[in-house]
């Protein structure tokens, strides 16, 4: 599984391009140099607080959207959460899921 600091570098990168900024321009909005975004981005240090701040007013996102990982996790840890909601529905709720995903690949 990936770390948080992974998954961070990934969803910064992530919510950067969703805007159509280039890592250039991200920096020079925020008064950071580019090869500051490209670690951020590749894992290679942590945001400060500060910085994350400056981030997401230039982005317009709060931050808790920076640790919304939910679309990033490994196949595996879906497969076992899944697991988990599996092994605790009732009939009724395992032929609904069954549906939704059967309708989802067809």
């Amino acid at each position: 599984m990936r770390s948080t600091k992974e998954l961070l570098a990934i969803r910064i990168k992530q919510l950067r391009k969703s805007r159509g900024l280039t890592q250039e321009k991200l920096a020079e909005l925020i008064g950071r140099d580019t090869k500051h975004i490209s670690k951020l981005e590749i894992a290679g240090s942590y945001p400060s607080i500060e910085t994350l701040e400056r981030i997401a007013n230039v982005l317009d996102v709060e931050i808790k959207e920076f640790f919304n990982f939910d679309g990033l996790k490994d196949k595996s840890f879906i497969k076992e959460e899944f697991q988990k909601l599996l092994q605790f529905s009732d009939e009724k709720h395992l032929q609904i899921l069954y549906k939704i995903h059967k309708d989802l690949i067809n």
